[in-house]
């Protein structure tokens, strides 16, 4: 991890992992590319994953977020901005926790027995 190879160093790192925001990227400012159809292998159009609902963020509420994490003498390795980054996160990792549990017999019997 690279806050860690640094550390040595005296500088210090905090990743931000920003939610959502609203802003105009999708509005009259962005450019669209043209539309093309993507297929999978059987010919049909793969689906599409479900929108993930949440409420987008204010950019201008992150000014001050970004600064009490910049004056904070501690600093944290990764902070989410938003509702839904750890909601999103703690889901994801539960799901990996359950596959590596499911796993786990398997991945024990790979030990052997030690000689």
């Amino acid at each position: 991890m690279a806050v860690k190879e640094v550390a040595g160093f005296g500088v210090k790192v905090t990743l931000i992992e920003p939610s959502g925001y609203s802003t105009d990227w999708a509005g009259p400012s962005a450019r669209h590319a043209r539309s093309c159809r993507p297929t999978n292998r059987s010919g049909s159009r793969p689906r599409r994953p479900e929108a993930r609902r949440f409420t987008p963020g204010d950019p201008g509420a992150t000014r001050e977020a970004m600064l009490t994490l910049v004056d904070t003498r501690t600093r944290r390795c990764a902070c989410f901005l938003g509702e839904a980054p750890l909601g999103i996160a703690t889901a994801d990792y539960e799901s990996r926790l359950a596959a590596w549990r499911a796993w786990q017999p398997v991945a024990a019997a790979a030990q052997g027995d030690g000689n």
